[in-house]
């Protein structure tokens, strides 16, 4: 082995040395670093261009997959309940309306009873045709949240828990079938599937027992019969005074007992009147109900990061019986309000509530007053299909944010200093959106017509655009055109500063290069 080695090590040399012979050593050099320039070159070129189009193919994919999230409303944060129109004589029955302010979640108004499915227990048979309509309208740019329950007469004395498992199973379970999408046992036709579930809604303060079992054995059929579906608590009632014990007596008993399971989202409701009832306070010792609830949910073995929705969240407009007159005005504010304030305070998706329509029982109550859109009944009507100025202010907020981070919001003023501003701030599209607004009515000096004069400071650019968010007129029904209704002004940035001029509209505040005065409100 070793002599073999050794002869071809004679054998190169002797090559090298006649090769140096005939080709010169400088003339050598210089061919071998042509050679690995050339090469280098070569490789450096191809790997420049491979790498420039798997940037480029790498940033395709994020630009569309973003596109696809803005575009998927099941991302969205705008709910409604209910979405859809049922009144007769009015022309746009259906989810027209929705669709066009921006709706993206619908909660349908009557929930999938047990009762109504299955009205004889003696037969095994099921009847989906009302909640095959109510659901099955539902376009595609919206998604669904169904509601199910025992309903009348399908539960225990004085119980939640219904008089027969086995059956409220079996229905439970054909019902999420029904809807899940998953190509067995389908609805015939089906387009827009139902993959988030609640049991059951306000169940607190009837003094009725057994909701704790009734959630468990409901998350588990829906569970068994859809992995991928989510599965809410029924909501918590709007409990305005005394929340914190009342929670703790209706409400806390069940979550504690559930102990950290068969919830996968919390529902909490909240109406209130237009003064402030935005902020979640409780209205007898003004402590905070979100905080209360988190640290409820936490003690009871839910995680910090418990999604918390609310499927109920609005005011009304005109006067209920029992209660204080408020405009229109006021009515589009404060439901705004709860959007931003309820979303910068943790609170994944809001639905506004009671209904897209007016009416509820016809009796001149609250829900008679909370809708956008008059049916032409009770006290403070304008008229069938008139639309208030909260359905404009509606369209407005979803435009404008509707495809925003919303993870990037936060607040940046939180109305506890004298001025009582509340400052928020939004990425869409990398751009800061910001909105402001001042609670004049906690103003003991305020007059109406007064003004705040803030300053936004470290402000890009040179000129800022403000929206108001709500056009100002009276009603609604004054609108003629849209596009030109709301007042949009400009203000100039200098030194980074900004200078803006708030009264009782809420606005929302983007930066402008560029700004057509065609669109600026003529008064």
């Amino acid at each position: 082995m070793i002599a073999l080695c050794s002869h071809r090590h004679s054998s190169d040399t002797n090559q090298n040395t006649a090769l140096k012979k005939s080709f010169p050593l400088s003339q050598f050099k210089h061919f071998w670093i042509n050679f690995y320039k050339t090469s280098f070159y070569l490789i450096w070129d191809f790997f420049s261009r491979y790498t420039s189009m798997l940037f480029i193919l790498l940033l395709a994919t994020i630009i569309l997959k973003s596109i696809a999230i803005a575009g998927d409303p099941e991302n969205s944060v705008f709910g409604y309940h209910p979405a859809a129109v049922l009144e007769n004589g009015y022309s746009d029955n259906g989810l027209f309306d929705a669709e066009y302010i921006g709706v993206k979640w619908t909660r349908q108004a009557t929930p999938a009873y047990w009762s109504n499915v299955q009205p004889d227990l003696n037969a095994d048979e099921y009847d989906f045709d009302f909640y095959d309509k109510q659901w099955g309208n539902v376009p595609t740019s919206m998604c669904i949240m169904g509601c199910l329950a025992p309903g009348s007469g399908r539960t225990l004395e004085d119980s939640w828990y219904p008089t027969n498992e086995e059956q409220y199973i079996a229905f439970v379970k054909a019902t999420v079938e029904r809807y899940d999408g998953d190509g067995i046992d389908d609805m015939p036709g089906l387009q827009n599937p139902i993959k988030y579930w609640q049991v059951g809604n306000e169940f607190g303060g009837s003094g009725w027992s057994d909701f704790a079992d009734l959630q468990k054995i409901s998350y588990q059929a829906i569970k068994e019969t859809c992995p991928d579906c989510t599965v809410l608590l029924g909501g918590i009632a709007s409990l305005s005074f005394d929340y914190m014990s009342r929670f703790d007596e209706y409400y806390g008993s069940v979550i504690e007992e559930l102990n950290g399971n068969f919830i996968d989202i919390i529902d909490i409701h909240w109406y209130e009147e237009a003064d402030g009832g935005y902020r979640l306070k409780d209205n007898t010792t003004g402590d905070d109900i979100l905080d209360h609830v988190r640290d409820f949910l936490v003690k009871s073995g839910f995680p910090e990061d418990m999604p918390i929705w609310s499927t109920e969240m609005g005011t009304y407009s005109g006067q209920p019986e029992g209660l204080p007159y408020q405009t229109e005005h006021q009515h589009a504010t404060d439901n705004f309000k709860r959007y931003i304030y309820g979303l910068s305070r943790g609170i994944a998706k809001i639905f506004q509530s009671y209904g897209m329509m007016e009416g509820w029982q016809d009796e001149d109550d609250t829900f008679d007053h909370t809708g956008l859109i008059y049916e032409g009944k009770n006290s403070s009507d304008r008229g069938l299909g008139i639309k208030k100025l909260g359905y404009y202010s509606y369209k407005k907020m979803t435009e404008t944010l509707e495809g925003a981070d919303w993870s990037t919001l936060e607040m940046l003023r939180d109305g506890t200093d004298t001025d009582l501003l509340y400052l928020f701030r939004i990425i869409k599209d990398n751009i800061p959106i910001y909105i402001a607004w001042w609670d004049y009515f906690d103003d003991p000096d305020y007059f109406q017509g007064n003004t705040k004069d803030i300053r936004l400071r470290g402000i890009p650019g040179n000129i800022i655009s403000i929206t108001k968010v709500v056009p100002e007129y009276v009603y609604g029904e004054e609108i003629t055109d849209y596009d030109t209704a709301f007042t949009v002004y400009t203000s100039p940035i200098r030194r980074g500063i900004a200078k803006i001029s708030l009264d009782e509209t809420p606005v929302f505040i983007t930066l402008s290069q560029d700004f057509d005065p065609s669109r600026r409100k003529k008064k």
